[in-house]
């Protein structure tokens, strides 16, 4: 009875400290949309509007073709940036991206969906390909997941640079409740609907410049996309409190 309850005082001490330390180490950007702060997000303008609407960040796109797309870049994370310029067609576009970016972290969002468009959480670094600038992304839609290349007026398959996702069975969901993406130097875990969908590695990404939401045209009709709320944690949260209380939790049961 005694080793009993010394293993349940245990059990209590981990998970106060647990939840203690995510609370003072983990830090913990949340957004419901309901306003726009201009310092955190910038857009990738290409023929859509993006708003803030009802509570939901919503985005539409003209039907250019299948290549048309654009990226609403979040830039809210502290840290230093640098400031580098394109020009395209004589007009200056100006872009910032966070230098060297965070090594791990964890997005949450709730309620992304998707009509005749792909919609998603992208996450991208920047390459140098013959003296041209590319930013390959991994997207994580509604659809799953994938590796795509942005060349500021359109977005094109992988380009360059070999993607290390798996092939993820698209499945006909339009609207996730909820998504999570877990980030940890060069290591992903998607999980759509508290389900795991997929896990892998990849090396050129041991640091993340860029994050945001990319919505590409199906080049057929207006494409919509939408979402609830958007939360990063981090950096220094690899997993989420779940998975960081159950290793705690096994490894005290092996120690005692």
């Amino acid at each position: 009875m005694i080793q009993i309850l010394k293993i349940w005082i245990g059990y209590a001490a981990v998970v106060l400290c647990s939840f203690w330390s995510l609370s003072v180490s983990a830090q913990n950007l949340h957004y419901d949309f309901d306003e726009l702060k201009e310092d955190d997000w910038e857009l990738w303008e290409n023929h859509s509007v993006w708003e803030f609407k009802g509570g939901f960040l919503r985005a539409a796109i003209q039907p250019n073709d299948f290549n048309n797309a654009a990226f609403f870049q979040f830039k809210g994370l502290p840290g230093n940036y640098e400031t580098f310029e394109f020009f395209i067609e004589g007009e200056l576009i100006q872009r910032q991206e966070q230098n060297p970016g965070p090594d791990s972290f964890t997005i949450t969002v709730n309620n992304l969906g998707s009509k005749s468009a792909g919609f998603g959480v992208a996450i991208g670094r920047r390459f140098i390909d013959v003296n041209k600038t590319y930013t390959f992304f991994y997207v994580f839609s509604t659809y799953g997941i994938e590796a795509k290349t942005y060349k500021w007026l359109n977005v094109g398959m992988w380009w360059n640079k070999e993607p290390r996702h798996p092939d993820v069975l698209q499945w006909e969901i339009l609207e996730l409740s909820s998504m999570q993406i877990h980030f940890n130097k060069g290591h992903f875990q998607w999980f759509a609907n508290d389900e795991k969908r997929a896990e892998f590695e990849d090396p050129d990404f041991s640091k993340i410049p860029t994050i945001g939401f990319l919505i590409q045209s199906n080049g057929i009709e207006i494409g919509s996309g939408w979402v609830d709320s958007f939360t990063i944690s981090g950096p220094g949260l690899a997993v989420s409190p779940q998975a960081k209380l159950a290793t705690t939790w096994g490894q005290f049961k092996t120690s005692r």
